[in-house]
């Protein structure tokens, strides 16, 4: 049937497969990926646009306070805990110009960075 007792260990009469160096070098070819893809969605916008609209008008209405934006039922139907909210601020205030696909509230501007066109 072909079976070893010590599948490891070859019989002196079985020769061990010649490695063809070339043939493993080409599968290494074969998997190579170029950097040059397209970027992904994600990495175009952060945010959905309903994350970007919900956040800009919950910092149109409390600016950095995230317990009171947290707190009121009615801006935050999603129930979004205040981490949560911090984070999507914090990733709304980081997004640049062209991203960007909601108006930024004037109470939000000062705290853009200085580089991302905060007075747009």
């Amino acid at each position: 049937m072909g079976l070893l007792a010590r599948p490891n260990q070859l019989p002196s009469n079985m020769q061990r497969p010649a490695v063809d160096l070339e043939k493993q070098a080409s599968v290494v070819e074969l998997f190579d990926v170029p950097d040059s893809d397209a970027p992904s969605r994600i990495s175009r916008f952060p945010l959905d646009k309903e994350e970007e609209t919900f956040i800009a008008g919950a910092m149109g209405k409390y600016g950095e306070e995230y317990i009171k934006m947290f707190r009121d039922l009615k801006v935050n139907k999603m129930q979004y805990t205040e981490n949560q909210l911090r984070k999507m601020g914090a990733r709304f205030l980081l997004l640049a110009p062209q991203q960007r696909r909601v108006d930024v509230p004037e109470k939000v501007k000062p705290l853009l960075p200085a580089d991302s066109g905060g007075a747009d």
